[in-house]
């Protein structure tokens, strides 16, 4: 089985994380903007929620009796942190389904031809069938999730897991094939012999 020089695998990997991070990096500076922005709008509201709160009065519940309005007022900071507790838990839950849609569609999204010719031109014949291997389906286009997908096989030992099995088939074939018979095969006694002149 043929062995596969570790520092080539380690360029190509190289090489495949700094693309992986080029094509990102436009998302990435979307997505951080944006969670700066929502950051800055929670952060906000939350304390304008808290100073409100703070001046609130229930003097609207004096007909309640005033243990009723003393117990409120002695509850009041505690109730407006339950509900910045509430508020950041539907941001949190916002943002994060918002994350996980933007992860897709940049795992989605379509390597342009220049940068994948590049790679073919640059990546080693092993890692370029990893990649053949991770692009089962070629009547859909390269994706950005396809080239994560191969450096994260080639991290896992996919380049040796696949020598492997192709000596594993050449011995397959190999045992496959028929044996050469290089003797004839002796007539038996009972066969039928044509008739000769000494017969």
């Amino acid at each position: 089985m043929k062995t596969f020089s570790t520092q080539n695998l380690r360029q190509d990997s190289k090489l495949l994380r700094n693309t992986l991070l080029r094509l990102a990096l436009p998302r990435i500076m979307t997505r951080l903007a944006i969670l700066a922005v929502v950051a800055t709008l929670w952060f906000w509201a939350c304390s304008l929620t808290l100073k409100k709160g703070a001046t609130v009065r229930y003097n609207g519940f004096e007909a309640f009796g005033p243990q009723v309005v003393d117990f409120l007022t002695r509850m009041n900071p505690y109730i407006w942190w339950v509900v910045v507790l509430i508020f950041s838990l539907c941001v949190i839950a916002g943002v994060r389904s918002w994350l996980q849609s933007s992860l897709a569609r940049g795992r989605a999204a379509i390597v342009p031809l220049d940068i994948f010719r590049r790679l073919c031109a640059s990546l080693s014949p092993e890692v370029l069938d990893v990649l053949r291997w991770v692009w089962k389906d070629k009547e859909v286009p390269l994706t950005t999730g396809n080239l994560q997908m191969t450096l994260k096989q080639i991290r896992i030992g996919r380049v040796r897991k696949m020598a492997l099995a192709r000596a594993q088939k050449a011995e397959l074939d190999l045992a496959a094939q028929p044996k050469s018979d290089t003797q004839s095969t002796p007539a038996s006694p009972s066969r039928y012999r044509e008739p000769t002149l000494m017969a």
